[in-house]
């Protein structure tokens, strides 16, 4: 389970990999920058979750 703050609400949002649509996306870094959109169906979930800044595969597996 990841855990998400939207900036503007400052409300958090919780989401597992099966709502990950970013390419090779299945581990989040603490204050990584990611976009989402709230499930209609459970407001305090996320939903459609990708990631905006594809890091340096180097600089990543280090």
């Amino acid at each position: 389970m990841y855990i998400v703050r939207d900036d503007e609400d400052e409300r958090y949002y919780g989401f597992d990999y099966r709502q990950i649509v970013t390419e090779g996306f299945r581990t989040v870094r603490t204050g990584e920058r990611v976009r989402f959109h709230v499930d209609a169906g459970s407001p305090d979930r996320a939903e459609f979750v990708i990631r905006l800044d594809q890091p340096d595969p180097a600089e990543y597996y280090r």
